[in-house]
């Protein structure tokens, strides 16, 4: 009988932790925001920018944007599972011969994994970064002149 009464004790503990987990961590990343990757073309006006961007293997194939126009890409992380992982490359200029690194334009944060922004901006002299739009884009790389 005492066994019986510590078993019950202990299924009630386990079913309150768990319940307590459900409702802090897991229920809210249900109602988890999209993240995002956003590539803009602030070149200037006339010139395209030509962006190629693969996330997880799947190959989002080769795009152009005209001069302020932008793209997202949005897709939710799991707190358990598969990460998320975006690399990209940016070409400009006379016949594309400038371009970027091929860069990791997001990965899945051990931290925050819901409504995240990545934004990557092209300018004249190289690209830019900015996270969740809080702080003005930073200078990150200069472009790469590949001579034709």
């Amino acid at each position: 009988m005492n066994f019986f009464i510590i078993f019950m004790l202990i299924i009630a503990i386990i079913l309150g932790v768990s319940e307590a987990i459900w409702h802090q961590v897991v229920a809210p990343l249900s109602k988890c925001e999209k993240n995002r990757v956003i590539i803009r073309n602030e070149l200037g006006p006339g010139r395209s920018l030509e962006y190629h961007c693969h996330s997880n293997g799947k190959d989002q194939g080769v795009q152009f944007l005209k001069f302020n126009e932008e793209r997202n890409f949005e897709f939710v992380d799991h707190f358990f599972g598969k990460k998320n992982k975006v690399n990209c490359v940016l070409r400009q200029g006379l016949r594309m011969q400038n371009s970027s690194r091929d860069f990791e334009a997001y990965h899945t944060s051990k931290k925050n994994i819901c409504g995240q922004t990545r934004e990557w901006i092209a300018r004249t002299d190289g690209t830019y970064f900015q996270r969740n739009r809080i702080k003005p884009a930073a200078f990150v790389f200069p472009w790469i002149n590949k001579k034709p």
